[in-house]
């Protein structure tokens, strides 16, 4: 509506402008004069030559074409509220389609952790998948076998310095099944023997020291930063056992009995006095 009103207005002020100035150049008095100067001029000097008053007819035609265009152009004041309406209504739920299947969905709402194998059945299942995410896929896979391939070389290395082929035999080959079953969750190691001489068992742990001491000090020479090293088993403290405020000292009080060992009664008692034999 504002729009409107200042286009009018500004109409308006263009009309009364070119009035002014049509009245001002077709004023019957300036045009006496302009006859009188011209007729005195032509007697003492030679005739004029007749000039078309070009701006006035110029003003009067934009004037009135003004006029026309105001008239035809003003329809009045717009009433917004003439049309309906618009009514959006949002009760109606309205659930987008997921593009999970049911077996997907019910194993997304379980509570156990998703496996390997369902998600290769549920990527070869997809319905509608483009050829390139089918080579991604099969590059990932590939490419996902050779680091399990590389990540095992690096790890028995040190079983393969003493042989000119990349396959491990005999022994190393056992040695090389222990750690691939370390590596898939074993506390372990098949290797380890639990009963031996303290002798023996000591010498195996100085020997382990003693070539982790050799690795760390190679490794400060070349400059290589290794793990932290690990402190140890610490060895377990017997607890003593905690007493309540106002318990026994001594015994075990139970269901409203207090108990006392042998070794509780010694205690109280203390060491037996001998008596001197008498002569």
């Amino acid at each position: 509506m504002a729009p409107l009103l200042g286009k009018r207005k500004r109409r308006l002020q263009l009309e009364d402008s070119s009035e002014e100035l049509s009245a001002k150049e077709l004023d019957p008095l300036e045009d006496d004069y302009s006859a009188l100067f011209r007729q005195y001029f032509e007697a003492n000097f030679e005739p004029l030559p007749t000039l078309q008053l070009s701006g006035s007819s110029n003003v009067i035609d934009a004037s009135k074409d003004a006029n026309a265009d105001a008239q035809t152009d003003w329809e009045g004041l717009s009433d917004e509220d003439d049309g309906l309406a618009k009514v959006i209504d949002y009760s109606a739920p309205k659930h987008g389609e997921s593009g999970l299947s049911r077996d997907e969905f019910k194993s997304f709402m379980t509570s156990k952790p998703p496996r390997a194998e369902d998600s290769t059945i549920a990527a070869s299942s997809s319905k509608g998948q483009a050829p390139t995410d089918k080579d991604d896929n099969e590059t990932d896979a590939a490419n996902l076998k050779k680091d399990l391939a590389l990540q095992r070389l690096l790890k028995e290395s040190h079983l393969l310095e003493d042989r000119s082929s990349l396959e491990v035999s005999g022994k190393g080959r056992h040695k090389a099944l222990d750690l691939r079953l370390q590596d898939l969750g074993s506390k372990s190691s098949v290797y380890t023997q639990q009963k031996m001489p303290i002798a023996q068992r000591k010498g195996i742990v100085a020997k382990a020291t003693e070539r982790e001491n050799l690795r760390r000090r190679e490794a400060l020479e070349n400059g290589v930063i290794l793990e932290k090293a690990g402190q140890g088993k610490k060895k377990t403290e017997v607890k003593k056992r905690e007493r309540g405020v106002g318990g026994p000292s001594v015994g075990k009080f139970r269901g409203g009995t207090l108990s006392l060992s042998k070794r509780d009664v010694a205690q109280i008692q203390g060491p037996k006095k001998r008596e001197k034999a008498k002569r």
